[in-house]
């Protein structure tokens, strides 16, 4: 298998992210100390600890995503480990996170981090949240769906840019759920999905479809000016 990462992006990402963390952490205290020492600025320490709450945790979801071992596309490429050069992956670029390109086709895969039964029923992902005393049980995934959508278009969109004749190739959406403690029910989803554990198997038992040419791929990666990491 061939892979492709930005890493520029990754690392600019993990460094904007431990930036914006550690520095929304700094405006926070600042607020503290604004407080005791000059409480006539209220209002200055009040927008400084909002703005340093705001900022901590954007950085924080920034750096859980790029600053964490193993981020996301670690786990994808480790689950996928095995499958030949006919299946290439592009991590951050082509409009989309994570770009795989398989003798099925083409598919933006959606990384989902949630833990215990997701089920579809009644045209809705639901997610189980375990007995509760109080507050509910489960919760819809609301965001799945449009979610799938927006990532799919995305990497049709940068396909049609780089590679104008590519507009036959299907490109789909492909859930997959990376939390050990995930567990699937989902007969009758419009939207394919897999654990990350039971991927490789998955995309293996694809029927073959029409799919870019290893040329086209070659093409893509050097739009890039890229050489792949092959993996084992």
């Amino acid at each position: 298998m061939r892979l492709y990462h930005n890493e520029r992006l990754i690392k600019r990402n993990k460094f904007l992210g431990r930036t914006m963390m550690f520095g929304g952490l700094g405006a926070s205290f600042a607020a503290v100390i604004i407080v005791f020492l000059q409480p006539t600025l209220l209002s200055l320490a009040f927008g400084l600890m909002l703005a340093g709450g705001l900022f901590s945790q954007l950085g924080t979801a920034v750096h859980n995503r790029f600053g964490r071992s193993p981020r996301i596309d670690e786990v994808l490429d480790d689950s996928l480990k095995g499958l030949g050069d006919n299946y290439t992956m592009f991590h951050y670029y082509l409009g989309t996170s994570h770009a795989l390109f398989t003798p099925a086709g083409a598919f933006a895969l959606i990384p989902r981090d949630e833990k215990g039964e997701v089920r579809y029923e009644s045209d809705q992902w639901i997610l189980k949240l375990g007995k509760r005393r109080f507050g509910r049980s489960q919760k819809v995934l609301k965001d799945l769906k449009r979610n799938a959508a927006r990532e799919t278009n995305a990497l049709k969109r940068a396909l049609s840019k780089k590679l104008p004749n590519s507009s036959e190739i299907p490109v789909n959406p492909l859930l997959v759920f990376i939390a050990d403690e995930a567990t699937l029910k989902l007969d009758g989803s419009p939207i394919p999905a897999s654990h990350c554990k039971k991927l490789k198997s998955y995309l293996r038992r694809l029927e073959r479809s029409k799919s870019l040419t290893a040329e086209e791929i070659h093409q893509l990666a050097r739009s890039y000016n890229l050489t792949p990491d092959d993996a084992d």
